[in-house]
């Protein structure tokens, strides 16, 4: 059952439970299904790199932390450290949206919602679906190999 949620300043509903189920049924995400140098480094400090509050708001909407929509690596942002974004996905619908400050939850971590328009899980196809979008300039390089730029 979808109750009323608010994030910031948009107003939406979210069907939890039947967005537990579509990720226990998705093998993985887009980023463990990327072989690209971006995705790999991604994959391996995912855990330690998203802030404890967005993984329990992942959490809270059914969301596993673990099985993005997608994750894209924008560049280097200096030796060490580089841009990303990347969106999950939720059973819902978004009741207020606009142009909305997005959500700080950390210095270096952003977050907004909007309505569905970028790839998503195959466990998510054919229902509703409200759009989790996060963006970083910080995220650690950690592969043994060269940066890209």
């Amino acid at each position: 059952m979808a109750d009323m949620r608010t994030f910031g300043e948009w107003k939406f509903t979210c069907d939890e439970s039947s967005t537990r189920e579509a990720y226990s049924k998705a093998e993985a995400g887009g980023a463990d299904t990327c072989s690209c140098n971006g995705c790999r480094n991604f994959v391996q400090v995912r855990e330690k790199f998203f802030p404890p509050v967005f993984i329990e708001f992942l959490q809270s909407l059914g969301i596993n932390s673990r099985k993005d929509g997608e994750v894209v690596h924008y560049g280097k942002q200096s030796p060490g450290l580089h841009n990303y974004g990347g969106w999950f996905h939720f059973v819902g619908q978004l009741h207020e949206t606009g142009d909305f400050p997005v959500v700080t939850m950390r210095d270096d971590f952003t977050v907004w919602l909007q309505r569905a328009s970028a790839p998503y899980l195959k466990a998510l196809n054919g229902v509703p679906l409200v759009q989790v979008e996060w963006l970083s300039k910080m995220v650690p390089w950690v592969l043994q190999e060269e940066e890209p730029k």
